[in-house]
């Protein structure tokens, strides 16, 4: 089983690639998700007027929590 620190670590790298993701491909991750929606549960998805906007802004949070992460694995070790 992998150390705390460690899977802190392992977290701060997928959450700065989620988050330039995230920033990078709003518009193409609300097709995703509106493609998902439709096809797992069977519902509409219908993004709302600044979706775009709001999913950069989850991806701004996620790249600002990378070091945080990173911070607190150094912090525990």
């Amino acid at each position: 089983m992998p150390s705390l620190p460690t899977l802190l670590r392992a977290s701060a790298v997928v959450s700065a690639l989620a988050g330039i993701i995230h920033l990078a491909a709003p518009d193409r991750l609300l097709e995703l998700a509106s493609w998902s929606y439709s096809r797992v549960l069977s519902v509409r998805f219908q993004p709302r007027e600044n979706a775009t906007r709001r999913v950069r802004l989850v991806g701004v949070a996620m790249v600002v929590s990378a070091p945080m992460l990173t911070y607190l694995a150094a912090w525990i070790e």
